[in-house]
């Protein structure tokens, strides 16, 4: 089977309406992608099971953007109507077939429910409250503070780890996955942005709203002094 040209109008229903579909987003002007080319045309023939789709970005520019396309050629790969695999780049026939055989190997129900999960966490409120946060902080959930260094000396929650803001990103990897956390900074504004962060990453982060200043101020304890960091 060859490949399918894809515009606004028949893009959704393609995704929708069939198990995989890859898309190679590119354009003419593009040398990456004219190397590309024959490389997913073999494939589509090769496949003839799957949907091998082409949005050509200059004449589909506002395709291209809704799909984020920032790079050309970028495959995407969908099954189940779920987005799978994203990545820029022109991929050799071998990379190309390793992608193929990992999506056809998915655990879709696994896929589904994680996607679930996810829609779940971000329809759910950004902020705990502090009565929310008490009881969570009894509970000894994981609280970072996402301070400065200066600050958290200054006086932290009890137990509530130094994760500086711009640190985050880097430090996810060493946060407990599937258990709440909560982000703490001093009023709540650095801890939003770290929350929709983190839970943009997959983490159930919930933002404490007032901050150490409302924890502070209702008469709660407050450590100053040597700060624990998560690990690394």
């Amino acid at each position: 089977m060859s490949t399918t040209t894809l515009t606004r109008s028949d893009f959704e229903p393609t995704i929708v309406g069939n198990d995989i579909v890859l898309v190679d987003f590119w354009a003419a002007w593009c040398g990456p992608c004219r190397q590309f080319a024959p490389v997913y045309e073999a494939a589509a023939e090769k496949h003839p099971e799957i949907v091998f789709g082409k949005v050509d970005t200059e004449a589909e520019r506002e395709l291209a953007s809704a799909a984020n396309i920032t790079s050309i050629p970028t495959l995407m790969a969908f099954r189940e109507g779920v987005l799978v695999f994203s990545q820029p780049g022109a991929l050799p026939a071998a990379a190309l077939e390793q992608v193929i055989d990992a999506v056809q190997g998915l655990d879709m129900a696994e896929v589904h429910r994680q996607v679930a999960a996810q829609q779940a966490l971000q329809s759910a409120p950004l902020e705990a409250t502090q009565e929310q946060f008490v009881e969570a902080h009894a509970q000894g959930r994981t609280v970072i503070d996402v301070r400065e260094p200066m600050e958290y000396r200054a006086g932290h929650v009890p137990g509530a780890l130094l994760v500086p803001m711009r640190q985050v990103a880097e430090k996810a990897g060493e946060l407990p996955q599937g258990e709440p956390v909560y982000v703490i900074c001093a009023s709540g504004n650095r801890s939003k942005s770290s929350t929709d962060q983190l839970r943009r990453m997959g983490f159930e982060a919930y933002s404490v709203a007032g901050g150490t200043s409302a924890w502070a101020n209702a008469g709660r304890e407050i450590v100053t002094g040597p700060f624990p960091t998560t690990q690394g």
